[in-house]
């Protein structure tokens, strides 16, 4: 049975945030890839392209704007609209991705009477370690509502199933299907000496890589508290001056980052490069000596998987999905906030790898192979099987009972403005 499928995401390639682009990019490729058809409205400049079997409708709006969200949302119902009545409602589901398109999809799946299946990828509890300010409650509100008011929900996590289900009190509609990956795009040859070099640092250097954005949870504060330790205990001929740590990312604490790695005296063994292009990215992951993925809240922890697809020894935060990726010695994990056990992770691995055929040496090289052949189970086609199947599930039910259970309440979607953080949406019963 083939399925129409209306994507709502704000973020799709080459428009990057998150983690969020890659994901429903990858995923509408995917789907397309096994017969189905989807439409993704999202932002950009194009109006509409078709790219790799996938439709897509794009919103040119100014991210930067304080009412960025309410036009963003406006404007996804009024093109979703357009679709739906186009296609002469052959659209069968919609499914939304994350709080920001909340709006537009719920008042489509009201509209029209579509099921409505919502990925949840994080949440503001999570993000921000609490809910605190204003604008995170509101944040708060908005997920929950969203989550309470979706047909299904995804998740890429059983840790991350059981905090939507702690937090917005939604049992028995909520599947977990881990994120993808393409390993084959790291299937080519890398010069590491070459690119340790660009990097600044020497072809015998050790790398130390990071890839994020540089925000609170993502915990780069940890690991650059932890690379005096390593100085210190990485023994060679250098005395461990030879040791870059390559940080990938922008966000707002870069600069408390730069003033604390000046203030903790190693600011010339750390290197902040912004954002890279994919490939440059790829080529830094298998030209790295470790990737450490250091978080206090990660629901997945694409990253770890990436290092492990490029043959990379990683070392993780002993929490949420990084806990499940790494089960049976893929990696290194480590308590999170802890800057001197994360210092002893990566020096064990950083000296094993410089030795002759030795037990620990060895312990690196099958962590290594574990790590690869868990990237190659996480593959996109798998990811879209399961879609598919929470579309089917979602669909049956829909069917069965005429309705979908959202329909039994009118719903008025009000918009707040007024906080110095951009206007928040948030949904009241009517």
């Amino acid at each position: 049975m083939q399925i129409w499928i209306l994507t709502l995401s704000w973020e799709y390639p080459p428009y990057k945030i998150g983690g969020i682009a890659e994901h429903v990019y990858e995923l509408s490729k995917a789907l397309t890839r096994k017969g189905q058809e989807v439409h993704v409205v999202t932002l950009g400049t194009f109006p509409y392209e078709e790219n790799e079997g996938v439709h897509l409708h794009r919103i040119a709006i100014d991210a930067s704007k304080p009412d960025f969200i309410t036009r963003m949302n406006e404007e996804m119902k009024k093109i979703g609209a357009s679709i739906i009545e186009s296609t002469g409602t052959i659209i069968d589901i919609i499914h939304a991705h994350d709080w920001m398109v909340g709006n537009a999809a719920t008042a489509l799946a009201f509209r029209y009477k579509k099921p409505l299946v919502t990925t949840i990828h994080s949440t503001e509890f999570g993000r921000s370690q609490g809910v605190k300010e204003e604008y995170q409650m509101r944040i708060h509100e908005a997920e929950k509502q969203l989550a309470r008011l979706s047909d299904h929900v995804i998740v890429c996590s059983e840790s991350m199933k059981r905090e939507i289900q702690g937090l917005f009190g939604v049992t028995g509609k909520i599947s977990v299907i881990p994120n993808g990956i393409d390993a084959s795009k790291f299937d080519f040859e890398v010069d590491r000496d070459a690119i340790k070099e660009k990097f600044g640092g020497q072809r015998s250097s050790k790398l130390i890589l990071f890839l994020g954005r540089l925000v609170y949870q993502k915990g780069v504060n940890v690991l650059i508290g932890a690379l005096p330790i390593i100085l210190s205990r990485y023994s060679n001929s250098r005395g461990g001056k030879d040791v870059k740590l390559v940080i990938v990312g922008e966000g707002p604490m870069r600069k408390q980052l730069e003033r604390d790695a000046t203030y903790l005296g190693v600011s010339k063994n750390v290197v902040f490069t912004g954002y890279l292009d994919d490939h440059k990215v790829r080529s830094l992951l298998k030209a790295a000596d470790v990737v450490v993925v250091p978080s206090f809240y990660e629901p997945f922890g694409i990253v770890a998987i990436e290092a492990m697809a490029a043959k990379t020894p990683v070392v993780v935060s002993d929490i949420g999905g990084l806990s499940e990726l790494i089960s049976d010695g893929e990696g290194i994990k480590m308590p999170p906030n802890n800057s001197e056990s994360l210092a002893a992770c990566i020096v064990k691995i950083l000296s094993e790898e410089g030795k002759e055929e030795d037990k620990g040496k060895v312990e690196v090289e099958e962590m290594v192979e574990k790590g690869f052949k868990r990237a190659l189970a996480l593959n996109w086609d798998k990811v879209s099987e399961a879609t598919i199947g929470v579309y089917a599930k979602v669909l049956a039910r829909a069917h069965a009972s005429s309705r979908i259970p959202a329909q039994e309440k009118d719903i008025e979607i009000r918009i707040e403005t007024g906080t110095e953080k951009g206007e928040l949406w948030k949904y009241s019963y009517s």
